[in-house]
């Protein structure tokens, strides 16, 4: 034995955890869970029966059932009682990480100025990555949402929810999967935000609300310019501009030391 193992006290609870043995459940679950991953179980798939799980993996009804248990915690499938139950597969999806991040989000106490920080920070960028890198395609695409807007001006709920869909759809225009996955995990905890701070001023002057809107679409538009244009940092620089400006109105409605909730 080496001299630096030799110097490690034999048999320390931390030494054990350290190199411990996964649990057969946990194998079997893994074998699943990387059967789901690469799509070889889908989205809705039935898992075999306990009897042809058992045979497979040559393993005890109870680790299977401990293997099924580790998978429905993670998400990975659902499991229905009673004689025409079953576990199906559930495949990854956007919504897992959404829930998981207002859940841990709202655990600590994370701010909703904190959360448009996030936003600040991410979604300038991801403008000059579509319009450097997706212009062609990215355009009619957001000039479809902006008429889209522009139409339903005079029902603030209606078009705050498009809104939230522009700010989303040119972030999926970058084509950047993990940026992307970043901004969906945000968006439900935005989106239901965006609607409070609506229903928080509805005594507003509905001439002064289309005013501030048509403002706001303005800048949209010029975004768009930007990125058909192809220009980068203008796109960047137009839009981080935007995004603070929105901020500042939008923080205003609801705090921005309010703490996130899961609304809903």
């Amino acid at each position: 034995m080496s001299k630096g193992f030799a110097d490690i006290p034999t048999g320390t609870r931390r030494n054990a955890e350290a190199v411990r043995v996964p649990k057969t459940a946990e194998l079997v679950a893994r074998q699943i869970r990387n059967g789901i991953i690469r799509g070889e179980l889908r989205d809705g798939d039935t898992l075999p029966a306990e009897v042809h799980l058992i045979a497979e993996f040559e393993v005890s009804r109870p680790t299977i059932r401990e293997a099924v248990r580790i998978l429905e915690s993670e998400g990975l499938v659902t499991v229905s009682r009673g004689a025409r139950g079953g576990a199906r597969i559930s495949s990854p999806n956007y919504e897992m990480i959404a829930r998981a991040a207002g859940i841990t989000l709202q655990a600590k106490g994370v701010t909703i100025g904190d959360l448009y920080e996030m936003r600040t920070l991410i979604e300038p960028p991801a403008a000059r990555m579509v319009a450097e890198r997706n212009s062609k395609a990215a355009v009619p695409v957001l000039r479809g949402l902006i008429d889209i807007e522009l139409a339903l001006i005079s029902d603030r709920m209606a078009v705050s929810r498009r809104i939230a869909e522009f700010h989303q759809t040119m972030i999926e225009l970058a084509g950047n999967q993990t940026l992307i996955m970043v901004a969906q995990a945000l968006r439900g905890l935005v989106d239901e935000h965006l609607l409070l701070a609506q229903r928080r001023q509805a005594d507003i002057d509905p001439e002064f609300s289309k005013r501030r809107l048509r403002f706001g679409l303005k800048s949209h538009t010029k975004l768009v310019d930007l990125i058909e244009a192809e220009d980068g940092p203008g796109a960047e620089a137009h839009w981080k501009e935007h995004m603070i400006a929105a901020g500042k109105v939008w923080l205003a409605q609801i705090g921005p030391d309010s703490v996130v909730e899961l609304l809903g």
